[in-house]
C-alpha cells in the first residue's frame, strides 16, 4: 500500500502577467475535467471504474481524441488543450468517479439506513492541478535557500505551454520536515500540485511511502477504542494478553478530554446558535450567516477529530515498543439512534466524528506499524461487563455517565464498561474466529477482582485486574 504526504509551498507576489498565466492554466483545467465528468457516465461509470488508470486513460482518449488513424470520436473535446492538462484531468476524473461510486456502495450498505444523504455526482468547485515529471522543476527549491523558484509550465496569453519562474518562500519548518520525513523512508516525487486557494497560489509537493499491512493473530497489546462526540471524547481501555497463560489483563483507562472538550462545548454552543435562527426568523440552516457557522462547525469537527486519532496513535506507538499491538474500533455499521428530528442532526454528526476519527487511526496504523480492526458493537453499552445482563445508564446530575446492574449490582463509568465488552467481543474473534462462536466471558466468574475495587474505574486513569476466560 502507498501513503502520501503534501509540503505546501506558497507563489510569493506573482506579477500580473504571470499571475494570469496561472488563472489560465486553472481555468483550462477546470474546463477539461468537467468535460471528462461529464463524458464517463455516457461511456459507463463501472465500466471505467473497473479499469486500471493506464487503460482508462486510453479507453477515455480514444472517445475524445481525433486522431489520424481515428478522426471521429465518440465525443471529440474542444480545440487548444495540452496532452498533459488533458492527461491530468482524466487521471482526476477517474479517481473522482471510482471516489463516488465507492461512496454510494458505502451508503447502499450503511448511511440509507442511518437517513444520510446520498453522495451527489461529483460537480467540483476546488481545482488543484497535479503537473507531470516534465512539466515542473523544483529543485532549487530543495537548495535550502532564503528565496527560491520553481519552475511550471503555464498557459500565456496566446495559448502557449511554456515555462516560466515563480518565487517560493518556504516556511519555517519546511527544511526540517522534509529531512525528517525523508528519515522515515518517505520518497519525494517528481511531480508537484498546482493549488489556488483564494487569491493565492501555492505548489504542493508530494511524499510516498511504500508499506505493508499489519495483521496481528496474536497481538501482546489491544487498545480498545469507545468513542463519543461530547463528554469524554474517547475511552481507551489497554489489555495485555499472556497467550501461554492464556489470561487478559487491564493495564489501563485513559480518557481523552480537557482540552478537546472545551472544542466540543464550543462545537455544541454553534449547532445551537444555528438552532435558535432558524427557529427565530425559519431561515434555512444553510443559507445566509449560517453558512459561516457551519464552516466553523466543521472546522472545530475536523481538528477534534485529527487530535483525537492523534492521541490514541500517541498511546499505540508506545505500546508498540514493548510488543505487537492492535487497535480496536466499533465497527460504524448499524450504529443508529432513535428516529425524529431532534436526534437526525446528532446521529449524523456522531457518525461523521467516529468514521473521521477511525480513517485517521487507520492511516497512522499502516504509517507506523501498528495493526487495526473492528467488532460489531452491539450491546456492548448495554450490558453488564460482569455478569452480561442487561443494566441501565444513570446519573446523580442526570447526565447518564454510569452504568449500573440491577442484578449483580455492578456500578462502573459507562463508557469503560463498554470498553471491557468490546474487549470480550475481540478476544472472542481472536480465540473462536472462523469457528464456532461461543462465550468467552463466563457468567459470575470474570472480573471479580474488579468488583471488589470498582470505584477506581469511576475516573481512574489505571487500573489492573485479570480476566478468565
Amino acid at each position: 500500500m502507498k501513503l502520501h504526504k503534501t509540503l505546501l509551498l506558497k507563489i510569493v507576489e506573482p506579477n500580473e502577467g504571470k499571475r494570469k498565466k496561472l488563472e489560465n492554466t486553472i481555468e483550462l483545467y477546470a474546463k477539461v475535467l468537467k468535460f471528462y465528468l461529464g463524458v464517463i457516465p455516457k461511456l459507463g461509470m463501472y465500466r471505467i471504474a473497473s479499469m486500471d488508470s493506464k487503460s482508462a486513460l486510453t479507453f477515455l482518449e480514444f472517445n475524445t481524441v481525433p486522431t489520424k488513424t481515428h478522426p471521429n470520436p465518440l465525443y471529440p473535446i474542444f480545440g487548444g488543450v495540452q496532452t498533459n492538462i488533458r492527461r491530468s484531468a482524466i487521471n482526476k476524473a477517474v479517481g473522482m468517479i471510482k471516489s463516488y461510486l465507492s461512496n454510494l456502495l458505502r451508503w447502499h450498505r450503511e448511511g440509507k439506513e442511518l437517513e444520510h444523504s446520498k453522495p451527489s455526482y461529483p460537480n467540483p468547485k476546488n481545482f488543484s492541478f497535479t503537473y507531470y515529471a516534465t512539466d515542473v522543476e523544483f529543485e532549487d527549491v530543495l537548495s535550502a535557500k532564503e528565496f527560491a523558484f520553481v519552475k511550471l509550465k503555464v498557459i500565456d496569453e496566446k495559448g502557449n505551454y511554456e515555462f516560466v519562474n515563480y518565487p517560493i518562500l518556504p516556511y519555517r519548518r519546511f527544511y526540517e520536515k522534509l529531512s525528517e520525513l525523508k528519515s522515515e523512508g518517505w520518497k519525494l516525487k517528481r511531480s508537484a500540485t498546482l493549488i489556488k486557494k483564494g487569491k493565492s497560489f501555492y505548489v504542493a509537493l508530494t511524499l510516498e511511502k511504500v508499506v505493508k499491512k499489519v495483521k496481528q493473530e496474536r497481538p501482546k497489546y489491544v487498545i480498545n477504542v469507545d468513542l463519543n462526540i461530547q463528554r469524554n471524547l474517547a475511552c481507551i481501555g489497554i489489555f495485555e494478553i499472556d497467550w501461554e497463560k492464556r489470561e487478559s489483563r487491564l493495564y489501563g483507562i485513559k480518557f481523552i478530554k480537557r482540552e478537546l472538550t472545551k472544542l466540543a462545548y464550543k462545537r455544541d454552543y454553534l449547532l445551537e446558535e444555528i438552532r435558535l435562527r432558524q427557529v427565530l426568523t425559519g431561515r434555512s440552516p444553510e443559507r445566509g450567516d449560517n453558512r459561516k457557522l457551519w464552516r466553523k462547525i466543521y472546522n472545530l469537527n475536523r481538528d477534534i477529530a485529527l487530535k483525537v486519532a492523534k492521541e490514541i496513535d500517541e498511546v499505540a506507538k508506545y505500546f508498540k515498543e514493548k510488543g505487537e499491538v492492535v487497535v480496536v474500533f466499533e465497527k460504524l455499521k448499524g450504529l443508529r439512534g432513535k428516529r425524529g428530528k431532534g436526534k437526525r442532526l446528532n446521529r449524523k454528526l456522531s457518525y461523521w466524528m467516529r468514521k473521521s476519527v477511525q480513517e485517521r487511526v487507520e492511516y497512522l496504523a499502516f504509517e507506523n506499524g501498528y495493526g487495526i480492526d473492528f467488532v460489531y458493537p452491539h450491546y456492548t453499552s448495554k450490558r453488564c461487563c460482569v455478569c452480561g445482563l442487561l443494566g441501565e445508564r444513570f446519573s446523580p446530575n442526570g447526565s447518564k455517565a454510569l452504568f449500573g446492574c440491577s442484578r449483580c449490582g455492578y456500578e462502573v463509568n459507562a463508557d469503560v464498561n463498554a470498553v471491557f465488552n468490546q474487549h470480550f467481543v475481540y478476544l472472542s474473534h481472536l480465540l473462536h474466529g472462523g469457528g464456532e462462536a461461543r462465550p468467552v466471558v463466563r457468567v459470575g466468574v470474570s472480573l471479580k477482582g474488579l468488583r471488589k475495587r470498582r470505584h477506581n474505574l469511576s475516573g481512574a486513569s489505571k487500573a489492573m485486574a485479570t480476566f478468565a476466560y
